[in-house]
C-alpha cells in the first residue's frame, strides 16, 4: 500500500483533474463531507468545488497552496476501492485532516491495473487553523504502514538477513543487494546503517558482512554463468531502448537486478545480482558498461529498412512473452522508434510518414490479450459471471480471467441505480436506445438476467437486485434486430455502435466484433495506448 503525497496549488485544481476522468468514465466521486449548501441543493460540478474549497481556505490568508491531494493505490484489486475509502478515512484522521466540518472529496480511479483512490481536501482547518505539515511525506507512509500493520524496522531487518545468504564479494556488492530490495545503506562507525525513505531502520557490523564474504563456485561453474548471464543482457537489450526499462524487464522475467554505481545519467559501473540463484557479480566481468548501455537508436536507415525493424522487434516482444497487450508493446515501442500500434492493426507514427501493417497472427495475440485484460476489468466473481464476460469478448480459455473476492458496490450500485433511471423515464420502445447512450449491455443466459456496464467496467446479476425485470420484457417488445455492418478504415460506422436490438436476447453477446466494444466503450478510435497514457 503506497500513500502518495501529490502537487499542491492555491486553485485546487485536483477537482479539475479528478472531475475530467469522472465525465470520462475513468473515476467515481465515491465521497463528498461538508460541502454544505452544495450538497443540500445538488449543484456539484467542478468549477463549483472548486470554488467552494478556495472560499473555504481563505479564512486563512497566510497560506499560499492550501491544496491538499493524495493518492492512495495498492497493488492490483489487491483491496476494492470500498476497503481503500476505510482506510482512507483512518489515513485523514491520523493526518489531522478529519476535525468536523473539514470538506473532503474521495474519487476512486479505474484507470490503471491498480486499484487506488485519490482524496482532495484543504490544508486548512474549520478553525481556519494551518493543519501540521512537518515532515508530511514521512508520517504519510508511516501512518499507511501502521493502518495496514507493517513494521518497517522487522522489514528491513529481515532484508538484511535475506542479503547475507548471498554470495558476494565485497562491501559494495552487498550494499547493492540492499539497494535492489529498495534500501539505501552508508557507512558509520565500522557499522553499515540501512535506511529507507529518510529513516534509518538498522544496521549491521562490517565485520560481520566481510566474515560472510564468499566464493563458492569453482571458476568453471562462475564462468558459465557469467556467459549464460551476459547472453541475457545482449538479448533483452536488444528489446528495451534504456537501462531502466532494461533493469525493470530482467527483474520481473528473470529475478535479475542491475545496480548502477556512479550518477544516475552517467554511471561508471554496475553490479548484476542473481535473485535466483543469490549470486552477485561485478558488471564488467560480464558486459562492459559501454556495450550494455549502448541501446539501439533509429540511425538513417530506408523506411522499408526501418518498417523490417520495427516489425521484428514487435514480434521478438510477442515470441518474449505472449501475454503483452498493445498497451504493453506500445510503451516499448514508443521509446524506441516513436511509433504505436493502432487498435486498427497498423503501426504509425505523429507525421503519418510510417504506416505499416502488424503481421496478423501478432496482431491477434495482441486484441485478444487486450480483451482478457478489459475484461479482467470487471472483476468477475462468480463462474456465471466469468462465463458471461468470456462469451462477451470472445475468449475461449475461461480460465485466463481471474475471480476476485470482493465487488465494488460503490460501481455496483451506481450501475442499478442508472438503469433504474434508465427505465423509469424511458419511453415506450426507447429502452434500449437509452441503454445504448448509457452503454450498458443486458444479457439473458437461462434464468439469469446480467447487466455489462461498459462505463463503469461492471458486471451485475439484475435477479439478485430490486429491479422490476418486467419492464425489459415490456419495452423489449416490437424492437427491430440492427445487424452490424463493417468497412474498413477508422471510420466510424454501424459496427461500432452497440447492437441496441439484441442486448436482452441470449446471444447478445455474440454480435460484438465492434471496436467499440474492443476498447471498453471509447469514443476515439484512434486512440492509442502509449506510455503517455499511464500517467495519471
Amino acid at each position: 500500500m503506497i500513500a502518495t503525497i501529490l502537487k499542491s496549488s492555491s486553485t485546487f485544481s485536483a477537482v479539475n483533474y479528478n472531475e475530467r476522468k469522472v465525465s470520462k468514465g475513468t473515476a467515481e466521486l465515491l465521497e463528498i463531507s461538508n460541502f454544505d449548501y452544495l450538497q443540500k441543493t445538488g449543484n456539484i460540478t467542478a468549477a463549483n468545488l472548486q470554488e467552494y474549497l478556495v472560499k473555504y481556505s481563505s479564512i486563512n490568508q497566510n497560506i499560499t497552496n492550501t491544496q491538499f491531494h493524495v493518492s492512495i493505490s495498492c497493488k492490483k484489486q489487491e483491496y476494492t476501492h470500498d476497503q481503500l475509502l476505510e482506510i482512507a478515512h483512518q489515513y485523514l484522521k491520523e493526518m489531522g485532516y478529519a476535525e468536523k466540518g473539514q470538506p473532503v472529496l474521495i474519487y476512486a480511479h479505474h484507470d490503471t491495473d491498480n486499484n487506488h483512490i485519490h482524496i482532495v481536501t484543504s490544508r486548512v482547518n474549520p478553525e481556519g487553523k494551518k493543519i501540521d505539515h512537518d515532515n508530511e511525506r514521512l508520517r504519510s507512509q508511516a501512518i499507511i504502514n501502521k493502518i495496514m500493520g507493517i513494521e518497517p524496522k522487522r522489514a528491513a531487518k529481515s532484508v538484511i538477513q535475506k542479503a547475507m545468504e548471498y554470495s558476494f564479494a565485497s562491501l559494495g556488492q552487498f550494499q547493492a543487494i540492499l539497494e535492489s530490495s529498495g534500501y539505501e545503506s552508508y557507512v558509520e562507525d565500522e557499522k553499515l546503517n540501512v535506511k529507507k525513505g529518510g529513516t534509518v531502520l538498522d544496521s549491521i557490523a562490517i565485520k560481520e558482512i566481510e566474515q560472510a564474504m564468499t566464493t563458492k563456485k569453482t571458476k568453471e561453474e562462475t564462468s558459465k554463468q557469467r556467459k549464460r548471464l551476459k547472453a541475457i543482457l545482449l538479448k533483452y537489450k536488444e528489446l528495451t531502448s534504456n537501462k531502466e526499462e532494461l533493469n525493470k524487464m530482467l527483474k520481473k522475467k528473470l529475478g535479475i537486478s542491475l545496480v548502477f554505481v556512479g550518477k544516475k545519467d552517467a554511471p561508471y559501473g554496475y553490479v548484476v545480482i542473481d535473485h535466483k540463484n543469490k549470486e552477485v557479480y561485478k558488471g564488467s566481468e560480464i558486459l562492459d558498461l559501454k556495450v550494455l548501455l549502448n541501446f539501439k537508436k533509429q540511425p538513417d536507415v530506408s523506411i522499408g529498412e526501418q518498417e523490417k525493424d520495427i516489425l521484428g522487434f514487435i514480434h521478438k516482444l510477442i515470441e518474449e512473452n505472449d501475454k503483452l497487450t498493445i498497451g504493453d508493446v506500445n510503451k516499448s515501442l514508443w521509446r524506441k522508434y516513436k511509433v504505436n500500434v493502432y487498435h486498427d492493426g497498423y503501426v504509425r507514427d505523429r507525421k503519418q510518414n510510417i504506416t505499416i501493417p502488424v503481421d496478423e497472427s501478432d496482431f491477434n495475440i495482441l486484441r485478444k490479450n487486450y480483451r482478457r485484460q478489459w475484461l479482467q476489468g470487471f472483476n468477475p466473481s462468480t463462474e456465471e459471471e466469468r462465463t458471461i464476460l468470456c462469451r462477451f469478448g470472445h475468449i475461449e480459455d475461461e480460465s485466463t480471467i481471474d475471480l476476485v473476492q470482493h465487488k465494488d458496490k460503490v460501481k455496483i450500485d451506481n450501475t442499478v441505480n442508472h438503469i433504474k433511471e434508465i427505465l423509469g423515464t424511458a419511453e415506450l420502445g426507447k429502452v434500449y436506445d437509452d441503454l445504448q447512450n448509457a452503454k450498458i449491455v443486458v444479457i439473458r443466459r437461462e434464468e439469469a438476467i446480467y447487466a455489462i456496464d461498459m462505463g463503469s467496467s461492471t458486471i451485475v446479476n439484475l435477479r439478485d437486485t430490486d429491479i422490476d425485470l418486467s419492464a425489459f420484457i415490456r419495452h423489449s417488445r416490437n424492437v427491430p434486430v440492427h445487424r452490424p455492418t463493417t468497412t474498413q478504415g477508422n471510420q466510424q460506422t454501424k459496427s461500432q455502435q452497440l447492437n441496441a436490438g439484441n442486448l436482452l436476447g441470449s446471444s447478445g453477446s455474440d454480435h460484438h466484433s465492434n471496436r467499440e466494444w474492443e476498447v471498453g466503450g471509447g469514443g476515439n478510435w484512434d486512440d492509442i495506448d502509449d506510455e503517455r497514457k499511464l500517467k495519471r
